[in-house]
């Protein structure tokens, strides 16, 4: 009788494989004789209780969080190095995730681990939740057996994302509040305020100023043509949206990102602490350089550097140092390829890129908290811009009524 087993060796290596046996004790104490924990066992042929064919969510909607994330990979580290079997890992995941829709697709990959496949390759059906940095990282905790320690530092990693992008948040919110609100003072006077000023100006019998006129014919187009304005600022976002997804127009918005006045610099240097930070997780991991820089392109989405990577890549295919051909990029930073190398020489890389990560880290907090005092002075000058414009349209043409009187 033939049947399959999912075992775990002394190393904490995760072994799928088959035993032949008269029944399911004889299967278990010869894998025990081998020095093998049995996870699972089943005999070929058949399904473990409640797995189903089709393991995709019978649902859409759901969304689950980054802090979801690492509370996921930080538990399951833990019950794994407390000796917890995979099976009971996920039974508890399952009840204790607060996020409903999560909650499903532990129990998913939890029926799929029972029927023998491995955690990275069931975690890879659900790529909008685990990306590809994550599956690589256990798919590298599996073959090393230290699954335990790689979730540890795939939980850090998270959390450095998780502070970083909060801390960006937060330093673009006074801004996004201060323009939107303007936005919509400036359309509501447009609309509403200006007309009523129309018929005053009109019974002066004076000539306008440009200043006036402009502001007029803009109100009288936006009254009697809002949709069309509707129409093109919907069609316009969504036509930059589709141009930004292509090849050409991709990289033309991604090259303009990077040089955008105060914010250009600041996204050059989350890319580099994200770099720096991914690329030392995996070198840790044991991961091979390859399968490293495949990763890293992944996790940074501009295509400027997604195209160095790929010549990187090239380039230690072919024998070339990973430092030397960051070097030969051009658009990272000296200290970057500098300190590489060192790493490369004493064989401390992750040492090094994992404190570059840091160094960059401060950097952006830095940035981010004086951003509001960077941008206050270029709001003040918009606000005033536009406040004044208005007050001028209307000033103006009382002025020139008195004048006249």
């Amino acid at each position: 009788m033939k049947f399959i087993y999912t075992s775990k060796n002394q190393a904490g290596t995760i072994q799928n494989g088959t035993i032949e046996a008269a029944d399911e004790a004889a299967a278990i104490k010869s894998l025990q004789g081998e020095g093998l924990f049995i996870l699972e066992i089943k005999k070929a042929g058949t399904k473990l209780p409640g797995i189903k064919e089709d393991l995709k969510i019978p649902f859409l909607g759901g969304k689950v969080g980054l802090k979801d994330k690492i509370i996921f990979s930080k538990q399951l580290a833990m019950m794994i190095r407390s000796g917890l079997p995979l099976n009971d890992a996920f039974n508890a995941l399952e009840e204790q995730t607060e996020n409903k829709f999560f909650s499903k697709v532990i129990g998913q990959i939890g029926l799929e681990v029972k029927g023998g496949k491995a955690l990275s390759e069931s975690m890879a059906k659900y790529p909008k939740i685990f990306p590809e940095l994550h599956i690589a990282m256990v798919r590298a905790g599996e073959k090393s057996g230290r699954l335990d320690d790689v979730l540890d530092r795939l939980s850090d990693q998270l959390q450095k994302d998780y502070d970083l992008i909060s801390k960006i948040k937060a330093a673009a919110t006074y801004p996004i509040l201060v323009i939107g609100a303007l936005v919509a003072i400036v359309i509501l006077m447009l609309l509403f305020v200006i007309p009523q000023l129309k018929t005053v100006f009109n019974d002066m019998g004076v000539e306008l100023p440009i200043v006036t006129r402009i502001v007029l014919g803009t109100s009288d187009i936006m009254r009697k043509y809002w949709y069309i304005f509707l129409i093109v600022l919907i069609g316009g976002i969504l036509g930059i949206r589709f141009w930004a997804k292509t090849n050409t127009g991709g990289l033309i918005w991604d090259r303009f990102k990077l040089k955008i006045p105060l914010i250009g610099g600041l996204i050059k240097k989350i890319y580099m602490a994200r770099f720096a930070r991914t690329m030392g997780t995996l070198v840790a991991s044991g991961l091979p350089m390859l399968d490293i820089l495949a990763t890293v392109s992944g996790v940074i989405t501009n295509r400027v550097y997604q195209l160095a990577f790929k010549k990187i890549a090239k380039d230690v295919e072919n024998g070339v140092q990973v430092s030397t051909s960051v070097r030969k990029q051009g658009i990272f930073p000296a200290m970057i390829y500098h300190l590489m190398a060192v790493g490369e020489k004493s064989g401390k890389l992750d040492y090094v890129l994992l404190s570059m990560a840091d160094f960059f880290e401060k950097e952006i907090e830095t940035t981010t908290n004086n951003l509001a005092t960077l941008i206050e002075p270029i709001l003040i000058i918009i606000i005033g811009a536009g406040v004044g414009l208005v007050v001028a349209a209307v000033i103006m043409p009382i002025y020139s009524l008195v004048n006249v009187i």
